[in-house]
């Protein structure tokens, strides 16, 4: 869960819950007292801080009522544990699952969407995708189409603001991408499926991954293309990104593909955001999201 160190302070009441919830974490009691908290960064809904004692630095992840997770902690944290052991995550330190909390390793700062759209930075994250889809996998199945027409079917269900006549349409194009994509891309890989550039940390040499809420095993074209259309690559940008996966130029069907599942992606985003901002009583920023994924997708 490392985040960027220069957020705020926290304090107050915020910072009261968050150092209780420390108290269950912690792993060194005698200096759980000198702990400073800090807000950081990433995700539609931030919910992340550093705590940093003498030398111990931590992040730690409050649960969130509104999580459309599609692992339970438990699941998430054995995933990252072994993502961790290759090297490819920051350590877990500790769990609480009856309070929801995570907490691990501080491990630098993550990417810019704008970093991430580099050159360097697709070759060293497609090397970094390689090493997770090579992983063994205990995890269940990313089904994309039973995802879509789980947010869909909530969505509408009649309650809260209906559908839009060009949101049922691009929902009827999200079931057909979805059931497509299940029909012909075998779930073969150990796939994080969360590729926005928040999630992706750096040192200037190598990569880690963070948060594996939705991790699961899917065909590695799902991450290629979560990558891609999460951080708005371009067509020469989505080249070399399979280029560089695949070890040299890819076929004209390749790129179809992969242009293909970036588009069920961002739908997926879409209506995830939706129901996000549903399910959060209409929050601003899942809104701002999903109009955000919704310009991309006109």
């Amino acid at each position: 869960m490392a985040r960027s160190p220069r957020g705020r302070i926290v304090k107050g009441e915020v910072g009261e819950r968050v150092h209780a919830a420390l108290r269950r974490v912690w792993p060194d009691p005698s200096t759980i007292d000198k702990v400073q908290i800090r807000a950081l960064g990433g995700g539609v809904s931030p919910r992340t801080f550093l705590a940093t004692a003498e030398k111990q630095r931590c992040v730690l992840r409050m649960p969130s009522p509104s999580s459309m997770a599609l692992l339970d902690l438990p699941a998430e944290a054995r995933a990252m544990r072994a993502v961790a052991a290759a090297d490819l995550a920051p350590a877990v330190v500790a769990v609480d699952v009856e309070a929801g909390l995570l907490l691990t390793e501080y491990w630098r700062a993550p990417w810019t969407n704008e970093m991430v759209r580099e050159p360097l930075a697709i070759t060293t994250v497609a090397r970094l995708l390689r090493a997770l889809h090579s992983l063994p996998v205990d995890l269940p199945e990313i089904r994309v189409a039973d995802i879509a027409a789980r947010y869909l079917g909530e969505l509408e269900s009649g309650a809260g603001e209906p559908l839009r006549p060009d949101e049922r349409r691009r929902a009827d194009e999200l079931r057909r991408l979805a059931a497509l994509h299940v029909e012909n891309h075998p779930a073969e890989a150990f796939c994080h499926n969360d590729l926005v550039a928040a999630n992706i940390l750096t040192d200037g040499r190598a990569a880690r991954l963070i948060d594996f809420e939705y991790a699961g095993r899917a065909a590695p074209l799902l991450d290629l293309a979560n990558l891609a259309g999460m951080n708005d690559f371009t067509k020469a940008q989505r080249r070399l990104l399979l280029a560089e996966y695949y070890g040299g130029p890819p076929a004209e069907s390749l790129v179809d593909e992969l242009d293909e599942a970036i588009r069920m992606v961002q739908l997926l985003g879409y209506f995830w955001a939706r129901l996000a901002a549903r399910r959060a009583g209409g929050a601003v920023e899942y809104l701002q999201f999903a109009t955000n994924i919704g310009a991309t997708l006109k």
